[in-house]
């Protein structure tokens, strides 16, 4: 069996596993556990079929078991102040399991797949996987540390109807994305050539084309003129510039 093999039957399982979870859920929560989680066996058979040293494959499996670490935090225990928890407002129900397996596949073939060139990777660590850990560490500030100060600013009672503008969230409206962004920018350094340039891409499309326009659309719609100030003063993406 080939490392391609392997992988189509790892992601068929999850996405009929993912499937039947969504379904008898009849809510979002699932379909981004399955997602992002699907990171992880992709990973591992990465690097089992990978010929590259095991310098290289720790780096690969470390990296990411923080990153499902964190995110299992955020979508388990935090969840509740997240924009994801209010898409199920917004979002047919019937939708739900299908955007599951989308998102399975998507984690899976396209998020993961520097990974199959990073775990061919002979010698010492280079510059690349340098750069990936220090892109790792700044995007991990970034992504946990705001949705850790969104969490804490949510469970004042005094800050209910207000919007978040201080700390990350003054340099930018979705500095989590942001952060999010600069952790798979990581992940794509670590194929060690251009073909890395996927999953940094892969994140960019879905947060512009979905994310973001449904998160601001739901913000203006529950904080209105205040949120419209916000925009104007407060930078979309990357702090203080875009």
């Amino acid at each position: 069996m080939n490392v391609w093999i392997a992988l189509a039957i790892v992601l068929l399982i999850l996405s009929v596993l993912a499937f039947i979870s969504s379904r008898n859920a009849q809510d979002t929560r699932p379909m981004f556990l399955w997602g992002f989680n699907a990171m992880g066996p992709v990973a591992l058979v990465y690097c089992y079929f990978g010929a590259g040293d095991i310098s290289h494959k720790a780096l690969i499996l470390i990296l990411v078991g923080l990153y499902l670490l964190r995110m299992n935090i955020v979508l388990t225990r935090w969840y509740g102040n997240t924009a994801a928890s209010k898409l199920k407002e917004v979002m047919p129900t019937q939708q739900v399991p299908w955007l599951a397996v989308m998102m399975v596949n998507i984690f899976g073939w396209l998020y993961c797949l520097p990974f199959y060139w990073g775990s061919q990777a002979q010698g010492p660590w280079g510059v690349p996987q340098w750069l990936a850990i220090g892109f790792y560490l700044v995007g991990t500030c970034f992504h946990f540390g705001s949705d850790y100060q969104k969490r804490r600013f949510k469970q004042d009672p005094k800050n209910k109807g207000r919007i978040l503008d201080v700390g990350f969230w003054s340099m930018a409206r979705h500095p989590n994305y942001f952060g999010d962004f600069l952790i798979f920018v990581s992940f794509g350094l670590l194929a060690g050539n251009w073909f890395g340039i996927v999953a940094p891409l892969t994140n960019l499309v879905q947060y512009f084309a979905d994310a973001i326009p449904k998160s601001e659309k739901m913000a203006e719609k529950r904080y209105g003129e205040a949120w419209l100030d916000y925009k104007r003063k407060v930078k979309c993406f990357i702090p203080f510039i875009f």
